[in-house]
Order: structure tokens, then sequence, then C-alpha cells
């Protein structure tokens, strides 16, 4: 794992030619910011509704004191932490970027290696699945810290909003058995059972080797 500030690093190993393709997303991280922030909202309305059902009242009151700003500190890490431990290799491994980008106002997790659409979107959904699970059971089991719990929750939400975008450009653009990789802000694709000149390659190099023997 590496830290980095700024955006997210080129790969200079990979070179996005055919059978790669560009996934259709916003090309600006402005643009990208103005779709996240409803979905975000979205996102946050729908956990409340929720906890509403879950609440054995049916009523809660969020105060947003203290525990707001304890909430609001911890919900980044824990948020980017589980995008991290969702990567092959986990924090080990040495295709992982943690980056905190000031311009942007971004702290995010970066994989430069390749991965399964199936895998890829795991790892961009598991913050907000997890944590809203987590947080709804925990208020049922720890009525004193449902006010934090559901805070928390709540912010964890509207900080989800890039990866509900993101997951969304995939599932709609993407098909099933496809290969996925970032080349810094970029994502790229390859369809199911073709492989990269570089694997093509990798296996012909490996092929003559054997040939030799």
């Amino acid at each position: 794992m590496r830290i980095l500030f700024g955006p997210p690093p080129p790969d200079p190993s990979f070179d996005p030619q055919p059978p790669w393709r560009a996934l259709r997303e916003p090309r600006h991280i402005a643009a990208v910011i103005v779709l996240a922030l409803p979905l975000g909202a979205l996102a946050a309305v729908g956990y409340l509704v929720l906890a509403l059902l879950l609440h054995p009242t049916g009523e809660f009151v969020l105060s947003f004191g203290q525990g707001a700003v304890v909430a609001l500190l911890l919900f980044v890490p824990v948020h980017e932490l589980l995008h991290a431990v969702a990567v092959p290799g986990s924090l080990g491994s040495p295709q992982l970027v943690v980056g905190v980008w000031p311009r942007a106002a971004l702290v995010y997790v970066h994989y430069n290696g390749e991965l399964g659409r199936a895998r890829w979107l795991l790892v961009a959904l598991l913050p907000l699945s997890a944590i809203s699970l987590v947080t709804l059971i925990l208020t049922q089991l720890v009525p004193p810290w449902e006010d934090f719990l559901l805070t928390f929750g709540v912010f964890n939400a509207l900080g989800s909003g890039g990866d509900l975008l993101a997951a969304a450009l995939v599932v709609a653009g993407v098909p099933r058995g496809a290969r996925l990789r970032n080349q810094g802000w970029r994502t790229y694709w390859r369809p199911p059972g073709m492989e990269s000149d570089s694997a093509r390659c990798v296996q012909s190099a490996s092929s003559s080797s054997a040939e030799n023997l």
C-alpha cells in the first residue's frame, strides 16, 4: 500500500489499447461531484427511511450534537478502509494507493491491478452496504448509541454518491464477465474472453520458452 497526495496516479505498465475500452464516464472531477451529490442525498434518504421502519416507536430525532462531529471525522477513514480491504491482497497489496486530493477535496482508494466486474462492484459498494447494515443493527442492540450510529450512517450514505455513480456506470456500460482497470482517473474495461496485448505477449513468451526446453 502507498499513500499519495494528489490525483490517482497513472500506471506506466498499463497501455489501454484494444481490446481495452474506455468506460463512458464524466471526464472532469467537477462533473463527477455534481452528479454524485444527488445520488448521495438519495442514499441518505433511503437510509433514514430504513431506520424509521426499523425503529420500535416509528420515530426518532437526530440531534447532530457533539457525536456528529466525531461521526464526521470517523466516517471517511472507515469508509475508505472498507474500500481498501475489498481489493485483492487487501491492505498489503503493492497495487493499492490511498490518496488525498486537496484540490478536489477528496480522499480515495485506487487499485492499479485488474479486477473482474463483480469484484469491482464489491469494492465500490462495500462501504455503503456494510456501514448501513452494521449501524442499523447496532441501533437495535445499543439504543443509547442510536443518535451517533444513525448520524454516522447518514454521513456515510451522503459520501457514497460517487461510489453509486461509478457502480451505475459499470452496471450500465460493462457486460458481465468483463475485466476492469484504472489508468489514473479513467476506467477501462475489456470484454469477456479477450486478453490484453501484454497478457498475450507473456503467454507467447512462455510458450516459446517451453518449446526451447
